[in-house]
């Protein structure tokens, strides 16, 4: 009897993820649109993460000058790289659940001059 209890509740939590009422109230996007981003971005990141290295040397090299961004700079990119890389599996796996980027900019190439920064947690919609 227990199990079927238990098999009730993961069911009705699992529905609870898919139902778009339950996500985006505020935010005027539709939950397809929120999850389907979620996972074009992921996949973006994924995907473009190793580009991080140029794109920091270069933002470190701007900043405070060439050796800075050829050594700091490098640091900075793998770092980056890992992190880009990591988040946008984590995007990819986890889709369903409406949360806001992780990174800023979202993806590599929105402003290739800004610094990569992360958040310090998931916030949903």
């Amino acid at each position: 009897m227990s199990n079927k209890i238990l098999m009730a509740f993961l069911f009705a939590s699992v529905i609870s993820l898919f139902t778009p009422s339950s996500h985006a109230k505020d935010s005027g996007i539709s939950y397809p649109a929120i999850i389907a981003g979620k996972f074009g971005i992921g996949l973006i990141n994924t995907v473009t993460g190793i580009i991080e290295i140029p794109k920091s040397m270069m933002v470190e090299s701007a900043k405070d000058g060439i050796g800075m961004g050829l050594s700091l700079g490098f640091i900075q990119g793998m770092t980056n790289m890992m992190g880009r890389t990591l988040i946008g599996m984590m995007d990819v796996v986890s889709f369903p659940i409406p949360t806001k980027p992780m990174i800023t900019p979202p993806v590599i190439f929105q402003d290739f001059g800004q610094e990569t920064t992360y958040a310090t947690g998931w916030e949903t919609y």
